[in-house]
């Protein structure tokens, strides 16, 4: 009865795939070249995270003309980006080179940190093509702080308090898990997918882990971060959800917005203090696309600072010293901040089920699947399993969020040295001859650095790469808590449910550090000044603020300070490190801007429908959870919280 059915079954499975992996659903998007316009309403120099968002958002308005110049091509043409554990193939490393979708910068020479590295450089990571660099990350989708966003504007950025901004994260977002849609922090129906990554062996055993330490099971886009959940990630039925896909890809068709890929953007036009164009090279020829109202900037925090630099808009000094002939002295380039990576600590079980890998990924059954149902090895987020946000044993109160977190990777051999820059010797000394194939990787983020960077030119050359000088761990305190994380990370291996799957670490020594001890304090320090690498979440170079702000280089509504027709609108602007990702950032400052320079209110329902929940319970609500988080953090309890366990006891 079944057997008649199995040729439509296959029939069905192979339409899927042609679908999937050989394009032909690009015939169902097929994007008709038009004729550029003498000039457009808007030009959005770069079609990245944030471009692709906002291009697609301001083609709604259909009166409205829009020009997107993407340095970049069109990621439908590369076979791996949208397979979620394909990321690293299509990311850049020392070997390949950059390739066609990542920019692949590299820092100056450090003096505090990647001392393990090739000429003490690291590896920056950022994305090229539409889309940017949401069709290179893992995917994670991680909001930050609260109070991240309080703080902007506390500190000048009005209207980006969380309240002003969490119904632009509502609106972007398509939930997938409905008891989070059952809060007021999530929405549905959104443009991007967001979900948890499939239950595992590994998320049983984290979960009796943190209940054994007392770390609460939470939803860190929710109430408060402090806890470890299942990682969320922007996938849809296995495809990378990246802002190309979710957004910009729908809006090709549309006949007022004209989408140039390959084209470098070398300066921005300036008629005395307004921005009027933009030179752009495409094809080998130099161009220049007019704009009657505004030229955007979203670029990233490296591209956009470069462009800015290029056009005259920086510290004055530096730009006399390249003979760039001065439009506005502004701060471009100062503030540059990053989370920094600890070096992975690997876990090794004797029992198989936990390590996911590209070539595992690749066997028949789990390709079947993943083409059938979007499930599978496929489908994962490079490995990201599980988040924990942990609380250091000494931060104060008045210190309202996460400083470090955790990331579990389902697999004990993430990387390879060619992948992160780092001398064969050095990374062999660590990682070498692992002890099995099967077990977990926990990677230690400072997310808070109070280290700062710079971005500069240099040359006045479009094409040479900038100067990027991180300054990572340059300031003491960043290191010690690098290293409180680490050795909390260490000591899990040593809790029951860990011991019960016979985990066990290397325990070896950096030669360098060795003579420091058998991974004390000193030793962990000197360790991760030699195999650190960057959050890949980079901020500050445009840092936005009050429009009388000196340090600042954009007022609240992103509009370059001290100048007409000119916004920066991407993760560059954000003041100071997130507590999470900057990729769901992007997506809600762009939707914000959308409106604003619409002058729209996309959300308003939104606000009504939630909004006692705002002004009433949801401050009551987080202030509960604050103090909670705050009471397990120390060991004081609450009454009703010591009753609830003599409760448990008892039952």
């Amino acid at each position: 009865m079944v057997a008649r059915y199995i040729p439509t079954f296959m029939a069905i499975g192979v339409v899927l795939v042609a679908y999937r992996f050989l394009g032909i659903g690009e015939f169902f998007n097929e994007f008709i070249k038009q004729e550029l316009l003498p000039a457009y309403d808007y030009i959005i120099v770069g079609g990245g995270t944030s471009g692709a968002v906002l291009a697609s958002r301001l083609a709604e308005e259909r009166n409205l003309t829009i020009l997107l110049i993407e340095a970049g091509g069109d990621p439908s043409s590369h076979p791996d980006i949208d397979v979620p554990v394909f990321a690293d193939m299509v990311r850049g490393d020392v070997d390949r080179g950059p390739g066609d979708f990542d920019w692949m910068y590299q820092t100056t020479p450090q003096k505090y940190a990647c001392r393990g590295h090739t000429n003490h450089s690291c590896l920056l990571h950022s994305g090229k093509g539409l889309g940017g660099t949401s069709n290179i990350n893992y995917m994670l989708y991680l909001r930050g702080n609260r109070f991240d966003f309080d703080d902007w504007a506390n500190s000048g950025a009005h209207g980006w308090a969380y309240k002003d901004v969490l119904p632009y994260f509502i609106k972007s977002e398509d939930q997938r898990k409905g008891e989070f849609v059952k809060t007021v922090f999530h929405g549905f129906g959104g443009r991007l997918s967001v979900g948890d990554v499939g239950s595992s062996a590994l998320h049983k055993i984290i979960e009796l882990c943190f209940k054994e330490i007392g770390l609460k099971q939470r939803d860190y886009n929710g109430k408060t971060q402090f806890g470890w959940a299942p990682a969320q990630a922007t996938i849809r039925f296995g495809v990378r959800w990246s802002t190309y896909n979710a957004f910009l890809r729908r809006s090709l068709g549309l006949n007022n917005l004209h989408v140039l890929t390959n084209a470098a953007a070398q300066k921005v036009v300036f008629e005395g203090k307004k921005a009027v164009g933009v030179v752009y090279r495409h094809e080998g020829q130099q161009k220049v696309a007019r704009a009657n109202k505004e030229v955007i900037v979203s670029a990233g925090t490296i591209g956009s600072a470069k462009l800015l630099l290029l056009s005259g808009v920086g510290p004055k000094s530096h730009l006399q010293s390249l003979k760039i002939p001065l439009v506005a002295d502004l701060p471009v380039g100062e503030n540059f901040q990053d989370h920094v990576v600890g070096d992975g600590i690997e876990m090794f079980t004797p029992y198989p089920g936990f390590t996911i890998t590209p070539t595992r990924a690749e066997n028949f059954l789990s390709s079947w699947s993943y083409s059938l149902f979007g499930t599978g090895m496929k489908a994962s987020p490079r490995f990201r399993e599980a988040i924990a946000f942990i609380r250091l044993r000494h931060q104060p109160p008045s210190i309202r969020v996460p400083l470090v977190s955790l990331h579990f990777a389902s697999n004990p051999s993430v990387y390879e040295a060619d992948q992160l820059n780092v001398r064969n010797e050095v990374w062999d000394a660590i990682h070498g001859s692992p002890l099995s194939r099967e077990g977990i990787t926990v990677y230690p983020y400072l997310l808070h650095p109070k280290s700062r960077g710079t971005v500069r030119l240099k040359s006045s050359n479009p094409d040479d790469a900038p100067l990027i000088n991180p300054n990572f761990l340059a300031e003491e305190v960043d290191v010690k808590i690098l290293a409180e994380a680490f050795t909390f990370a260490r000591r899990l291996v040593n809790t029951k449910s860990f011991k019960d799957w016979e985990f066990r670490l290397t325990n070896r020594l950096l030669p360098e550090c060795a003579k420091l001890g058998n991974y004390t304090e000193q030793y962990v320090e000197c360790h991760l000044r030699h195999l650190s690498t960057p959050g890949l979440a980079p901020v500050g170079t445009c840092r936005m603020g009050a429009p009388n702000d000196d340090a600042a280089v954009v007022d609240p509504a992103l509009r370059v300070r001290g100048l007409k027709g000119l916004r920066v609108i991407d993760a560059s602007v954000i003041p100071s490190s997130l507590s999470g990702d900057t990729y769901a950032t992007q997506v809600m400052m762009a939707e914000r801007m959308a409106d604003v320079i619409r002058d729209r209110d996309t959300v308003a329902t939104i606000k009504d429908y939630f909004r006692h929940l705002y002004e009433v319970h949801h401050k009551k609500v987080m202030e509960d959870e604050e103090i909670q988080a705050h009471q397990e953090a120390t060991g004081n309890k609450t009454k009703e919280a010591t009753k609830e366990e003599a409760k448990d006891k008892n039952n």
